[in-house]
């Protein structure tokens, strides 16, 4: 007895020519945090919310001239869902890992920075940079279906930016990743 889809996959086809469609397909499909099947089939968890996505991104093909299908995915082998997985863990991984150098990167520079002449646009610009951490982590979280293992050192290289943070906006939060904390609190 089937339970309902477990992915969903959009296959498209645009005629030839500029290359501009394409990109822009891939563009929306790795926000969305698909993985590619062929380079012109990718694939999503089954969710609602995804596959409304992935029907706006096939009416976009349809409306530049080429054929656009979302198909729901019933099951995959077990190697072919390793190998999606795989694909979605490697490309999540690759983005909290270069999250992670940035957050790091914010640390040498404000630790090596001379005292400001002005603390108030000092502050301004440390909080502008924090939020702009914790809004890249936040989109990659919602994309990171397969729970990347890089995302706890990433969230963890954030929070450590956070001792910048006094005076700051209330738009930081303390900690960046509610969900691991609270995991880690449980496992302590």
């Amino acid at each position: 007895m089937s339970t309902g889809p477990a992915w969903v996959a959009l296959a498209w086809r645009l005629p030839a020519g500029s290359s501009t469609p394409r990109v822009t397909t891939w563009r929306n499909l790795r926000r969305l945090g698909a993985a590619r099947l062929t380079p012109g089939a990718a694939l999503l968890p089954f969710r609602e919310d995804l596959q409304e996505q992935l029907d706006w991104l096939a009416q976009d093909i349809e409306a530049q001239g080429g054929e656009a299908w979302v198909l729901p995915v019933i099951g995959l082998s077990e190697a072919e869902e390793r190998v999606v997985r795989d694909r979605m863990l490697a490309e999540r991984d690759e983005e909290y890992l270069g999250l992670e150098e940035d957050a790091l990167a914010f640390i040498a520079r404000r630790s090596a920075a001379p005292a400001p002449v002005d603390a108030f646009a000092a502050r301004l610009q440390i909080d502008k940079e924090l939020l702009a951490l914790q809004r890249r982590f936040r989109k990659i979280r919602a994309r990171d279906y397969v729970d990347a293992p890089a995302r706890a050192a990433a969230a963890r290289a954030i929070d450590r930016c956070l001792t910048f943070r006094q005076g700051i906006s209330p738009k930081v939060l303390p900690i960046t990743d509610a969900d691991m904390a609270a995991h880690e609190e449980h496992d302590a």
